[in-house]
This record gives structure tokens, sequence and C-alpha cells, in this order.
């Protein structure tokens, strides 16, 4: 379900960054969306997919009007660099929440653009979708990131995610009780 006690845009200062706004994705954000991309590393695209993505994978019309698009199961928000006097707008960062088959159980992923990726900008990120999550009604919020993704590790433990090691695939599923 949709929050019914939070505000869905937000205005927030970050340390590096200055004002951005955060605010739920919008299917005319798609051309940025593919800007977003090019500015996106190989090994930022992996510790999100776990595998390599092309960019013309991740930017094809199709996956990006889905990804565009809110719906009951998936929702995603992005934090933006507001236009200045010479310089458009600018997505800097996309997190999603996604319903899983347990009716109070969602799953989170976010992604940066590598430029960007001071702490500051993920923490801000991942604090909003917890906030979100309470707000839809989740009662647990869950993910699942490499071993390897030291930053986001220490960010999920910092915000009070338990962390489990799945030996076999060399990932971590962080869990946090909201």
């Amino acid at each position: 379900g949709r929050p019914r006690r939070i505000n869905l845009d937000q205005i927030v200062a970050v340390k590096g960054h200055g004002k951005l706004n955060i605010r739920p994705i919008r299917l005319e954000d798609e051309q940025e969306m593919i800007r977003f991309h090019e500015r996106i590393s190989e090994e930022s695209i992996y510790m999100r997919y776990f595998e390599y993505l092309g960019l013309d994978r991740r930017t094809s019309h199709e996956r990006l009007v889905r990804i565009c698009t809110n719906t009951p199961d998936s929702y995603a928000i992005v934090v933006e660099r507001p236009a200045a006097l010479h310089r458009p707008a600018a997505i800097l960062a996309v997190g999603r929440l996604t319903q899983t088959s347990e009716p109070y159980v969602a799953t989170f992923d976010t992604l940066m653009i590598d430029e960007e990726k001071a702490p500051q900008l993920g923490k801000v990120l991942l604090n909003r979708l917890v906030k979100l999550a309470h707000a839809f009604g989740f009662q647990i919020l869950t993910g699942e990131l490499l071993v390897a993704d030291h930053d986001t590790l220490n960010l999920c433990r910092a915000l009070g995610f338990s962390l489990e090691t799945l030996l076999q695939d060399c990932v971590v599923r962080v869990t946090l009780d909201l």
C-alpha cells in the first residue's frame, strides 16, 4: 500500500552536495535515467546486480519504462540534484522497495553514480527507504549485498540492520525490524 503519514517529496541538505530532492521516480525520468546509467562504473553495477549488465541492457526502453513506473509491489525513489543556472537537474541515486511474497516483508536495492558516491548520499537514500518501508506498513526490510560491498554493509550496520553471511554465494543478507 501507499503511505498515509509521510510526504513523498523531500528536500535534504547533503554534505558535499548541497540541497537535493528525494522524490518518487516518474515515467518522464527515462532520459535522465539513461544519463544516470552512463555515469555508473562496472564495479558498481556488479555490486548492485551481482553480474555485469551492459549499458544497452540497463537502458533499453522496455526496461526503463518498467523501472520508472511505480506499482503496488515495487516503489522507487530518486535522489536528484536540482537544475541550477548552468547545469540541468541530474539523478544521483535510485532506491527501490519491493514487496516480497511475505506480506510484511520488503526488500531494498540502491544504486548511486560513482563520482557522487559519498557515504552521505547512501546514508540519506537508505534512511529514506527505511522511513518509506515503515510508512508503507512493512515490518521487516531486507536486502542482499555482496561481501565486497563494504560501504553499504557498514551503512546497514550503522542503521541497525542485522547481517547474516550466506557463504555459498559470498552474499550478506541484511535485515531490519521496522
